[in-house]
């Protein structure tokens, strides 16, 4: 079956799970998500979409697998990541895009959907001259939170530059797209929907530091988890 990725968009939004689609975790500081202000979570989502879209560029991308949506991934420069101030083990490096979350459902584990979310996700900010991803995963991997587990970010090429018995600060490095100007870069953008589920590993590859990238196991982000993206 067909694999496809989408950006995320206002209209694309939809498809995300509705738990996830009303969830401000990394939306909004804790402050303000706690605030009685905060009447629509939803709506507050929408406009931290639309904000960091037309600020910042692309900040997600939801999987297909046929019609039927598999999962999705959740970035963005830590600058429109109020949470991301908050972790212990932070602040995010400020050469690095922050991974905030990713899910893939139960009915696509073990299929490398994971891996390749993280690759996707790779390709584009080194596309925009971004060469590195940095997260905060969750050492516990518990249930119902808004965090991917650390053990996945490890077995997809991340290390720990920061360690935290709960919320330790990984890094991945990137490598830059060899020969090419700023200018060159932002003109190769793809258009939507970005499908680079049609390029092979070895190409894949020309984005990352490391081939260890590529790995067959641990790559089911989020799956027992449905408290965020």
């Amino acid at each position: 079956m067909h694999r496809r990725m989408v950006n995320l968009t206002l209209d694309s939004l939809e498809s995300v799970p509705e738990r996830c689609r009303s969830c401000v975790f990394w939306e909004l500081s804790p402050l303000c998500a706690e605030s009685d202000e905060v009447d629509d979570p939803g709506l507050e989502k929408e406009a931290w979409v639309s904000q960091t879209l037309l600020e910042w560029g692309g900040c997600g991308r939801i999987a297909y697998e046929g019609d039927r949506v598999a999962g999705f991934i959740t970035y963005a420069s830590p600058k429109f990541v109020p949470r991301s101030v908050e972790f212990p083990s932070g602040p995010v490096s400020p050469d690095a895009a922050l991974l905030m979350t990713a899910y893939v459902k139960p009915a696509y584990s073990g299929t490398g959907l994971g891996r390749q979310l993280v690759q996707t996700v790779a390709a584009d900010v080194a596309r925009r001259g971004i060469y590195a991803l940095e997260a905060f995963g969750d050492a516990r991997a518990e249930s119902n939170a808004c965090l991917v587990p650390a053990d996945f970010y490890r077995s997809v090429g991340f290390k720990t530059v920061r360690s935290d018995p709960r919320y330790p600060r990984l890094r991945l490095e990137l490598r830059p797209t060899v020969g090419r100007e700023p200018k060159a870069v932002e003109s190769a953008e793809l258009p939507e929907p970005v499908e680079w589920f049609e390029l092979d590993d070895f190409e894949l590859e020309q984005f990352l530091d490391e081939p260890s990238i590529i790995r067959p196991r641990s790559d089911q982000p989020g799956i027992h988890r449905y408290g965020g993206l």
